[in-house]
């Protein structure tokens, strides 16, 4: 039997001359706001007097309200430990190299092109060099796949991302193939010198090419010829390229998986650690300290954190290379950490927004940098509205390519780059608008703040939180949310500029940037550095105009009253006593968050002395979340028990309490009608469960004392729930309360 299931009544009338209206009526809309608001939904009728001129700005809405732990956990996302990435060089002993071992090749390359020209070049790996290779290979599940193809074919593409370690794999394939000391390394400014008359093969080698970036490639043809001069000769070519399908089907192609970043650490540390001992070892060293050393690396968070993610091999080398350089341990190998990560991680943000070598006109890297930004502070929105965003904060030149609404393959490969491609996952969506999300992975987190991180130091802040701004006026909820999140992560560089766009967005006419202004609020409070600014800001907006007082009210409502709950009540009750919260519900929704997030008995005494103070303003509030809190339930085992009976019958709550709630509840004409139902509905349940017929009865006992309660309660039980429920055993125990004194 469900509460909505009572039948309308219209003879029932209170004898103050209240009358019952059914729910398809509730909302009369001649007379200004509704007798009876729905629960915590915000309405739109206009204010009744001329004290607040500006209220006007406050009676339109835009949907339901988030969810206040999806808020907390969006932003929990984007903020990250509150603490700004710190900044530094990081040095790298030896040259640099690529691959999973990441060991300079050193060799010195002997120029081989026709007539002295420079376009073609070739080295010999030494055997030396190919062992060292293989001493720090971690090895990658296309290995096998790789030494098949090299075996069957003459000419082979390895297609990987650069800096994905598929040099290294593709030479100790070869080597596997012909042997250490019979490889050799193929360079040129173009894929057609390569395929000249003039190329020349030693017999019986393994060539890896590797082009100049930007290098143009050659058609099949020519790429035919090219392994069939490589066959006569018993040669193996491995073509290095990115990307998958620029060569057709001509060329066999192996689609390179790096290595999981924490198998390059154990395989790098045991390598560059197995020559000493650390210490510890009983007798001869047989590694264990080594192993043990591993394992106490591996237990510090921010590492497996690192790891979790998207480092690319040679980056984790150099983690290992500073971490063997000193081998630190305990809280110094913490206090490393936390200095040399953070710093990779920025080191490839700068990469992401800054590529080196990407050429184009200075409008196509504008929106390429815009739209890499905007990944970071719209992730998981679809790519069509990240794009959108990208060209708010780059306008496209005439020079710009025109990318569609949809991007799809090659388009958006571009705009993403290879590196922001490992640490993003493009969901599709529904099925039918063909709208892909674009979301970062789970352990990238940190890569998306360091992105803003390096946008505002090298950017113009003035220009991102103008562009923050725009999305959050924004006519989409989430893209709004989006932009008030990163304005509540730009208040840690500058809250005082962050505090004004605030102010601006409260300003506005349209409830949902309000809401945008609320959610920022809450994103501020967040970072402990704040959080006493926010507070007095709030106290003062608490009393203040009108739109501050409705912004205060929605940021309690958005996740801020369960990190405050008690200043949250204070405030609350400053922002409940204007008579324009009468027809918003944000102040009720605050309450109700703070009564789930576990402060029961503070919130229902804090509204207790709201129902008790006399003031219409407050006594409406109280009553309007007391009706909210009465039509929720227990959860399983006690799934029978309406939740404030059961909270009653474990003493969590004041009986005192219930009992001045129930009274205003009952007694106001906007929450009567309502309010009397539920009660009817927790008699309904009741009858048959005897733990709950006495704990109803009981509460019901101290509320119904008063003669006009009682006279009401008798007019429920003649004329509304005896009708419907005939059988009930317990109808008769309640109506002897109207008679008892």
């Amino acid at each position: 039997m469900s509460g909505d299931g009572y039948p309308t009544d219209d003879a029932e009338r209170f004898p103050d001359g209240n009358v019952g209206t059914p729910d398809d009526a509730e909302a009369p809309a001649d007379d200004g706001p509704p007798a009876d608001d729905e629960a915590l939904r915000d309405d739109d009728a206009p204010a009744d007097d001329d004290t607040l001129a500006d209220d006007e700005a406050l009676f339109d809405d835009e949907g339901d309200p988030p969810d206040p732990r999806t808020v907390l956990s969006d932003i929990t996302h984007l903020l990250g430990r509150f603490g700004a990435v710190r900044t530094g060089d990081v040095r790298v002993d030896g040259a640099n190299a690529t691959g999973h071992g990441a060991v300079a090749i050193g060799s010195i390359v002997v120029r081989t092109g026709p007539d002295g020209a420079d376009r073609v070049w070739c080295g010999t790996l030494t055997t030396t060099q190919v062992r060292d290779m293989a001493d720090g290979y971690a090895p990658v599940p296309t290995d096998d796949q790789l030494d098949q193809a090299v075996k069957r074919y003459p000419l082979v593409r390895l297609a990987g991302a650069e800096g994905s370690g598929r040099y290294t794999t593709a030479c100790l394939a070869l080597a596997r193939r012909y042997g250490t000391g019979r490889v050799a390394v193929l360079t040129a400014t173009e894929l057609a010198d390569l395929v000249g008359a003039d190329t020349s093969f030693v017999e019986g080698f393994g060539y890896v090419v590797v082009l100049d970036q930007g290098a143009r490639g050659a058609d099949n043809l020519l790429l035919a010829g090219f392994a069939t001069r490589a066959g006569n000769r018993g040669c193996t070519v491995v073509l290095l390229t990115e990307g998958g399908a620029e060569h057709g089907s001509a060329v066999p192609t192996v689609m390179h998986e790096p290595p999981a970043p924490g198998d390059v650490f154990a395989v790098q540390l045991r390598r560059q650690l197995r020559d000493g001992c650390l210490g510890g070892c009983p007798g001869r060293c047989r590694g264990d300290c080594v192993q043990s050393y591993l394992d106490r690396c591996l237990a510090q968070p921010a590492l497996r954190a690192y790891l979790a993610g998207t480092p690319r091999p040679w980056e984790v080398v150099q983690v290992v290379a500073a971490l063997t350089g000193q081998v630190p341990d305990g809280g110094e190998l913490g206090r490393l950490l936390d200095q040399l990560l953070p710093q990779q991680v920025l080191r490839r943000a700068r990469e992401i927004l800054d590529p080196p070598g990407e050429s184009g006109s200075p409008g196509d890297v504008d929106l390429l940098r815009a739209f890499r930004l905007a990944c970071a502070v719209l992730a998981g929105q679809s790519v069509t509205e990240i794009l959108d965003a990208s060209r708010r904060l780059a306008p496209p030149s005439a020079e710009d390519p025109v990318f569609p609404g949809d991007l799809r393959g090659p388009d958006l490969d571009t705009l993403l780059g290879p590196v922001l491609s490992q640490a993003v996952v493009v969901d599709r969506g529904d099925v039918m608008s063909a709208r892909r999300r674009l979301r970062f992975r789970p352990a990238e987190d940190e890569l998306r703040r360091s992105l803003l991180d390096v946008a505002w130091s090298e950017w113009s802040p003035e220009r991102l939180l103008a562009w923050f701004g725009i999305l959050a006026r924004s006519a989409d909820p989430a893209v709004r949310q989006a932009g008030a999140r990163a304005i509540g992560w730009a208040a840690g560089r500058d809250v005082g500029a962050a505090l004004a766009l605030v102010d601006a967005l409260a300003r506005q006419h349209r409830a949902g940037v309000r809401q945008a202004a609320g959610v920022a609020l809450v994103a501020m409070a967040m970072q402990p550095p704040l959080r006493r600014r926010v507070r007095a800001q709030l106290t003062r907006w608490a009393t203040g105009r009108a739109y501050q007082r409705d912004t205060v009210a929605r940021a309690y409502a958005l996740g801020l009253a369960r990190l405050w709950p008690d200043v949250a009540l204070a405030q609350l009750r400053l922002a409940a006593q204007f008579r324009s919260q009468r027809w918003h519900n944000s102040v009720g929704r605050a309450l109700v968050d703070v009564y789930a997030s576990g402060h029961a008995a503070l919130m229902l005494h804090e509204l207790a002395g709201w129902a008790a103070s006399g003031e219409p303003e407050l006594c409406l509030h109280a009553a309007r979340t007391l009706r909210v809190l009465a039509e929720r339930w227990s959860p399983a085992p006690h799934g029978y028990w309406p939740e404030l009976l059961d909270l009653l019958r474990t003493d969590a709550v004041a009986f005192a309490d219930l009992v001045v709630l129930w009274q205003v509840a009952l007694s106001l004409p906007s929450t009567a009608y309502r309010s009397w139902r539920i009660v009817g509905y927790w008699i309904s349940q009741a009858d048959g469960r005897p733990g709950v017929a006495d704990a109803c009865l009981g509460l019901l006992r101290g509320v119904m004392a008063t003669p006009q309660l009682r006279r009401r309660l008798r007019h429920q039980v003649r004329h509304v729930w005896r009708p419907i429920m005939p059988q009930n055993r317990l109808l008769s125990a309640v109506a002897q309360l109207a008679v008892e004194d």
